[in-house]
Order: C-alpha cells, then structure tokens, then sequence
C-alpha cells in the first residue's frame, strides 16, 4: 500500500489562514538546521533523537504530517562522504598511509560526522516540506468507497 501525499493548497473551500505559517527561505532552513519548528522556531521540532514532533506545541503545526523520513538520510550520506573522501585524498597524496591507519582515521570519523549531521539535515528537509506545504495524504476512512454506504 502506498502513501498518498496531499497538498492542502490545491483543495477547493481550503482555508489559507488555517495552514500552518510559512516563514521565508532563510528563516526556515535556518530553524530547521537548528532543529527548531520551522513554523515559528520557538520550540524543538524533534521527540528524541529523530523522531519529528506530532504537532509543534507552541504554533500548532502538525510537523508529523510531513514526510521527511528517507530523504535526510541520503542528503547526510551525500555530505559526509564528501567531506570524509576529500579529506582522506588529502592525507594520503602520496599513497604512504597505511590502510589500516586510514580505516583508524576514517571510519570514526564518517560515524561521528553522519550522527551529528543527521539530525539538522533532518530538520532542514522537513522545513523545506513545511516550507512547500507538501503533506502526507489522510489516511482512507475504511468503507468509504463500497457501493450502497
């Protein structure tokens, strides 16, 4: 079963006002790369270490709707491997590093810059989402469709 995603815009009779608020490019990225709702910024967006905030408590937002679920993690991957490659060509120019000291060297680091870098990816990619209006659809009420209801 596929989830159906919905843009709240697009409905006819859809009250504007009652959309959550979407602040200005800079603004959102920047709360959500700090982790804050990117509605108002003034409360955490996140319930634990990724787990997005059903409903921001301060603004009412419904930031669980949004689907920011598989995306952070490839943009994460995309940036630390980046930065975990060109400093590794870096150090051994010459080829004189040992492999095993590189595996010393690297593999920390690639663990410690993707758990730091995951969340604040996180939050960006579901300001982004907020920012755009791209919710998840509602869910199918069941019997909705049968003949005869």
């Amino acid at each position: 079963m596929h989830e159906t995603l919905h843009d709240p815009t697009q409905d006819e009779g859809t009250d504007l006002a009652a959309l959550p608020r979407r602040p200005r490019w800079p603004a959102a990225l920047w709360r959500g790369l700090t982790m804050r709702c990117p509605a108002c910024g003034e409360r955490s967006a996140f319930q634990g270490y990724l787990h997005v905030r059903d409903v921001c408590d301060r603004c009412g937002t419904p930031l669980g709707r949004f689907p920011s679920d598989d995306a952070p993690i490839y943009v994460t991957l995309v940036v630390v491997l980046h930065i975990v490659i060109t400093a590794l060509v870096l150090v051994d120019r010459g080829g004189t590093v040992p492999s095993l000291t590189l595996l010393e060297i690297f593999l920390p680091m690639t663990a410690v810059l993707t758990f730091a870098l995951l969340r604040p990816i996180k939050g960006a990619t579901l300001a982004v989402l907020v920012k755009v209006g791209f919710q998840r659809g509602m869910p199918p009420v069941p019997g909705a469709n049968q003949a005869g209801s």
